[in-house]
């Protein structure tokens, strides 16, 4: 067995810690967390989903969901309004400055994720991309194998 720095996880940790504290950074500027902007960006294209379906998207319990929805309610970036046709359902939509504060947010996203990709060709972020998934699912049918 190698040394524990050869390790692939001690590969994948350090590119997903690296990477989640240059994100967060650049949040930072807009007053979000990783979990504001994953709601955030998952409500620009899915308007009006429950929150139990945002949970799920976002893949998170409905507990941690509510607390971070709380946080955008109060600050203005979302609403939520009762189903029109099921009046139990509570729909969760972004406002006008909710929409605004993500634009601009995820444009410094983006900008993000295409200077981590600069010095790599096409080619081989393609080959990461497609890497990264092969070791995501191994991980989840190992975790799923565990025998606790």
């Amino acid at each position: 067995m190698g040394h524990y720095s050869e390790r692939l996880l001690t590969f994948v940790k350090r590119a997903e810690q690296a990477t989640q504290q240059a994100k967060e950074q650049v949040l930072r500027e807009f007053g979000l967390t990783p979990a504001q902007q994953a709601a955030l960006t998952i409500l620009s294209y899915h308007d009006g989903i429950t929150s139990a379906e945002l949970a799920r998207q976002c893949q998170v319990t409905p507990q941690t969901m509510n607390s971070t929805v709380g946080r955008l309610l109060s600050r203005g970036l979302v609403q939520r309004a009762a189903h029109p046709v099921h009046r139990t359902l509570l729909e969760i939509r972004l406002t006008d400055q909710g929409r605004e504060v993500f634009d601009r947010a995820d444009a410094r996203v983006t900008a993000l994720d295409n200077d981590l990709a600069a010095n790599l060709t096409s080619g081989e972020l393609k080959t990461l991309k497609a890497l990264l998934a092969q070791v995501t699912e191994a991980a989840q049918r190992a975790g799923h194998a565990l025998p606790f």
